[in-house]
C-alpha cells in the first residue's frame, strides 16, 4: 500500500468501512495518509492527537471529528501505554456523491452544528455497540446508522468550498503528497532531503521548512519513521535479526533503527517484539 494513498476496502454490502480500534498508544499512531473516503473519529475511551493538513487537534474520550476528502492526515498520541478505544468510519465518496451531485465543491465541517454533531456521536454509539452484538440483523442495522450519518453530513454539514482558497491549497499539499508517495515506493533506497527537493522544484531550505510547516514533522523524522514501521513488522512478523530488518527497510546501520525506536516507541526493537510475542501489544 502507497503511504500517499489509502484503497479503502468496504464492509460487505455496507457503503463504508467500520473499524473498531482498541490498542495501546504506540500501536495507535498512523503513517501520514490521505484517501477519497470521507473520514469519522469517534473517541470512545483514551486520547489521540490528530494532525490534518498540519492543523493539529486534541482528542479525548467521547470527541468526534470528521475528516474530509484527500485531507492529509496523522495520528499520534501522547502515552505509548495508555490504550485508546476508538471507532474509526470511512465513508464512499461516491455512495454519497448519488445523494448530491455537487460533492466537490463542498466540505464538512460538524462543529457548526451541535444537535448535528451530537447526532453524529449518538450514530457511531450504536455503531459500536452493534459491532459487540450477536444480533442477526446486526448488519440491516449497521447500513441504518451509516445512512443516518450520511443524511447528517449531507444535509447539516457541508458547507461550499471557498475557490480561491481551495486552489492554493490543492497547490499547497501537492508537494507532500508527492514527497510521501515517493518515500512509501522507496523507503528501502537512500533518499536524501536534497533529493526530494529537487524532486518538487525547490530550494533544500525551503522544502525542509516546508514539509514541516505541512505535516508538522520533519522530513527525515518522517522518513526515518515510515522506514520504523517496516522494519519492526518485518522484526515481529519474520525470523530476521535485528540488523537485517534495519539494513533491509532503509536504515544505514542498527544503532540509527534503535535510536528511532527509542524515541518514537521508548523502547528497543528486541523489547517491542518480545512485548508483542507476549501479548502485552
Amino acid at each position: 500500500m502507497k503511504y500517499s494513498f489509502e484503497t479503502v476496502k468496504y464492509e460487505k454490502n455496507l457503503p463504508a468501512r467500520i473499524l473498531y480500534q482498541e490498542k495501546p498508544g504506540w500501536r495507535s499512531r498512523t503513517k501520514l495518509h490521505w484517501h477519497k473516503e470521507i473520514e469519522l473519529l469517534y473517541i470512545i475511551q483514551g486520547s489521540l492527537i490528530l494532525t490534518r493538513n498540519g492543523r493539529r487537534t486534541v482528542l479525548n474520550t467521547d470527541d468526534i471529528v470528521v475528516i474530509n476528502s484527500e485531507e492529509i492526515h496523522i495520528v499520534d498520541v501522547d502515552d505509548n501505554d495508555r490504550v485508546n478505544a476508538y471507532l474509526l468510519l470511512q465513508l464512499s465518496y461516491e455512495y454519497a456523491k448519488q445523494f448530491y451531485k455537487k460533492l466537490d465543491t463542498v466540505f464538512f465541517d460538524i462543529d457548526r452544528n451541535e444537535k448535528a454533531k451530537e447526532s453524529l456521536k449518538q450514530a457511531m454509539r450504536n455503531l459500536t455497540e452493534l459491532n459487540a452484538s450477536d444480533d442477526e440483523f446486526a448488519p440491516l442495522k449497521e447500513n441504518v446508522e451509516l445512512n443516518k450519518i450520511y443524511y447528517t453530513l449531507l444535509e447539516y454539514c457541508k458547507h461550499q468550498k471557498r475557490v480561491s482558497i481551495n486552489k492554493s491549497n490543492n497547490a499547497n499539499f501537492r508537494y507532500a503528497k508527492i514527497v510521501i508517495e515517493y518515500i512509501g515506493d522507496n523507503y528501502r533506497d537512500e533518499i536524501t532531503l536534497n533529493d526530494m527537493a529537487a524532486l518538487v522544484g525547490l530550494s533544500p531550505a525551503y522544502f525542509s521548512k516546508y514539509f514541516k510547516s505541512v505535516t508538522e514533522t520533519s522530513f527525515v523524522t518522517y522518513l526515518n519513521t515510515v522506514r520504523l514501521e517496516h522494519a519492526l513488522k518485518d522484526l515481529v512478523t519474520s525470523n530476521v535479526s535485528v540488523m537485517d530488518a534495519a539494513l533491509e527497510n532503509g536504515f544505514p546501520n542498527v544503532k540509527s533503527f534503535i535510536s528511532m525506536c527509542k524515541k518514537v516507541y521508548g523502547a528497543t526493537p528486541t523489547q517491542c517484539k518480545k512485548k508483542y510475542i507476549s501479548g502485552e501489544i
